[in-house]
């Protein structure tokens, strides 16, 4: 019998090993459940590209855009668990409810993280606040003018969380399906502070569009040396932060998983990805499945009671 059991032991293991090393036999497909041209496509697609030319196979990105992420997202969930459709997603993912009943990030399995970059707090160029206590102070003198503008759900509780910290009570919140709508409102002072990525919000503010007030990582971000952070303006209470990772149905085969986060480990090290990140205003991290993990976990700790607090309808 421990004979049989061990000879089953070697082959289950030769048939994993070959698995992964089989991975991919046809074309892979990365699923960005955002629309076309946005941070996460410009970032997806050029790991795409990277990522087929190691593979020697396809590498088509999808974008499945709609419900702040959730259908590519459950895109993703119903395809078969091979490895074979990828979620490029965001933190804000890690709000929504999963299929047991905790958060949806729960529903896969962690690859890696591929960039970060902070939440911006941004103003029309027009306006005229040069800090975020300025700012606070312009909403309470004009209350009926002061509204904000989020294209997430995450946005949004990091919003109301602010302006509560801040002692702002009638700012008037002004939700988005999207970033660009969101942005060209913003430039056309229709509204008068938004939360995007740095990302979003870095070309509108080189080219005096905007102003980005403050930004909310812990330390002042490489590509806006010049711009606090909420802490230097003295609102160490909130933080916000963005993220893109990749991920596979939680179910995904052992081999498989291994040979995509080898890949990408890779392709992490090329001058084009790194380029491209860095275009887009993000820092690349390139984590491993167990750092991506502990962060999400450290971040989830964050807001959770943030969002018992601050009760943020869906988009």
């Amino acid at each position: 019998m421990k004979r049989f059991a061990c000879l089953a032991a070697v082959l289950a293991f030769t048939a994993g090993t070959a698995l992964g090393q089989a991975f991919p036999s046809k074309p892979v497909t990365i699923v960005v459940p955002y629309a076309p041209g946005g941070g996460t496509d410009t970032v997806a697609r050029t790991l795409a590209a990277a990522l087929s030319t190691l593979w020697n196979q396809p590498v088509i990105v999808e974008n499945t855009s709609g419900a702040d992420g959730v259908i590519g997202t459950q895109r993703v969930q119903r395809a078969p668990a091979d490895g074979y459709t990828i979620l490029m997603q965001v933190n804000q993912m890690i709000l929504h409810k999963g299929v047991g009943g905790g958060s949806m990030v729960d529903d896969f399995r962690l690859i890696s993280k591929i960039q970060h970059s902070p939440l911006s707090f941004v103003v029309p160029a027009s306006l005229p606040v040069k800090t975020m206590g300025e700012f606070m102070a312009w909403c309470k003198a004009k209350p009926s003018e002061c509204s904000w503008a989020s294209s997430t759900r995450y946005g949004n509780l990091i919003g109301r969380q602010l302006l509560a910290v801040g002692g702002v009570t009638d700012a008037i919140p002004v939700s988005y399906k999207g970033t660009a709508p969101m942005m060209g409102d913003l430039v056309g002072n229709h509204v008068k502070l938004a939360l995007p990525a740095v990302p979003t919000a870095l070309p509108l503010h080189r080219g005096g569009q905007v102003r980005i007030l403050a930004v909310g990582s812990p330390q002042r971000f490489p590509a806006l040396p010049d711009v606090p952070t909420l802490i230097e303006s003295g609102y160490p209470a909130v933080q916000g932060d963005s993220w893109y990772g990749l991920m596979v149905s939680k179910d995904t085969p052992d081999a498989v998983f291994n040979r995509i986060y080898d890949s990408v480990k890779t392709v992490s090290k090329e001058p084009r990805v790194l380029t491209a990140i860095d275009a887009a205003g993000g820092v690349a991290i390139f984590g491993t499945p167990d750092e991506f993990r502990a962060d999400v976990k450290r971040e989830l700790e964050y807001l959770n009671p943030i969002a018992a607090r601050y009760p943020v309808q869906q988009q």
